[in-house]
């Protein structure tokens, strides 16, 4: 039977729990949050939420406000923590859906409970101390100040206090124990001006898989759960990827030696070949750096191929002519294992320049989300 899509990514769910798994190993008795940013890192955020519900998941992390709203729209009800920063259009209709928002200021915390007031709602805020990002919340020195400006203000309700260590590195870098060290005086100090314990968290999947010894109530891993570790290894972690990203021969061409494919010529057939023409390109996510001279390579009947020509917005080309039988509608692996042999994403993102995160966050609306396993059913196949 012919495969219905064009291009797609097959989202293991069941290698999802699994990892989730690890990572509550992991986490030694703290909370585990899931972050489910960019589309949980283009792997579908509704799928894989109402698996982390089913699962027991507490709470999920997301980027802005807008990513919170549509998870609620697509009907899941586990409580939302928006880790960035949301725009005041925002704030209602949050207000009205059960989500925490991250505070970064002491000008916003009172905007927030202003917008909290109006709406005769408390709104739920995790304080952010900006131990090195230099992105988004207070200095260490400045969280008294600012937990006693929310403590005044009787619309917000201060739950935890958060960190984002910038170190891809984790635990291994002596920086990200300062930093730590520096957000635990913090807290200390926020407590004096409170007279209660504050909860925290700060640990991300770097922190995680590099032993990170104070993990605090909770923790938010994000790549980490989709079995992608790019510094720091993956297959000794006991992490699965979850993804494969698969598309379809559509047109099948032979070419005699010399003959130049795609945009410019930039690349001429040396020796009589056959081209095989894939309908994916950079509009669905694939880099148009993978073209010609990356050393790029995609499984066509488990023989590794090279990419050949430039990437463009709707198609790759590559060269097949050593790969006996091809023909039009023949599955091509870009991610993921035909036969014996297997493509990484970071595989693909080292050849492209570039990170993993990169890879699936820039996955495109074309390319279908076609989901197995988990502990919820979702449908076969769905969009991005």
């Amino acid at each position: 039977m012919a495969n219905p899509h064009r291009a797609w990514a097959e989202v293991d769910l069941d290698a999802f729990l699994g990892n989730l798994a690890v990572v509550r190993r992991r986490a030694r008795g703290a909370e585990v949050w899931p972050v489910l940013k960019a589309n949980a890192y283009g792997h579908g955020a509704g799928p894989v939420a109402r698996t982390c519900a089913a699962a027991g998941v507490r709470r999920i992390g997301v980027a802005d406000g807008s990513e919170a709203l549509a998870l609620r729209e697509a009907g899941v009800t586990t409580p939302l923590l928006v880790l960035g920063a949301v725009i005041d259009s925002e704030v209602p209709d949050l207000l009205g859906r059960d989500v925490e928002v991250g505070l970064h200021s002491e000008a916003r915390a009172r905007r927030l409970g202003e917008l909290a007031r109006r709406a005769g709602r408390r709104l739920g805020v995790h304080l952010e101390v900006d131990v090195g990002m230099g992105r988004l919340g207070v200095r260490p020195e400045a969280v008294p100040r600012v937990v006693a400006a929310v403590a005044e203000e009787p619309a917000l309700e201060l739950r935890a206090l958060m960190a984002h260590f910038p170190s891809s590195a984790g635990w291994g870098r002596e920086e990200t124990r300062r930093q730590h060290a520096a957000f635990a005086a913090a807290v200390r100090e926020a407590e004096a001006v409170l007279g209660r314990r504050v909860p925290t968290h700060c640990a991300n999947s770097a922190s995680l898989f590099t032993d990170m010894e104070a993990l605090g109530d909770a923790v938010r891993p994000g790549i980490s759960l989709f079995g992608i570790l790019p510094r720091l290894g993956g297959a000794e972690s006991g992490l699965r990827p979850i993804l494969s990203l698969r598309t379809q021969v559509v047109f099948l061409k032979d070419v005699p030696a010399g003959t130049p494919v795609g945009y410019d010529g930039r690349w001429t057939a040396p020796r009589p070949t056959r081209i095989a023409t894939l309908p994916i390109g950079y509009n669905d996510g694939i880099p148009w750096r993978l073209g010609v001279s990356s050393g790029a390579e995609v499984l066509v009947r488990g023989v590794r191929c090279p990419v050949v020509g430039a990437i463009s917005m709707d198609y790759v080309t590559v060269d097949v002519g050593h790969v006996p039988g091809v023909g039009v509608g023949d599955v091509v692996t870009l991610v993921g294992r035909d036969g014996e042999d297997e493509i990484r994403v970071l595989d693909l993102a080292r050849a492209a320049g570039t990170i993993p995160y990169e890879l699936t966050c820039r996955l495109g609306a074309r390319v279908r989300r076609v989901y197995k396993g988990g502990a919820v059913a979702v449908p076969a196949a769905a969009p991005a």
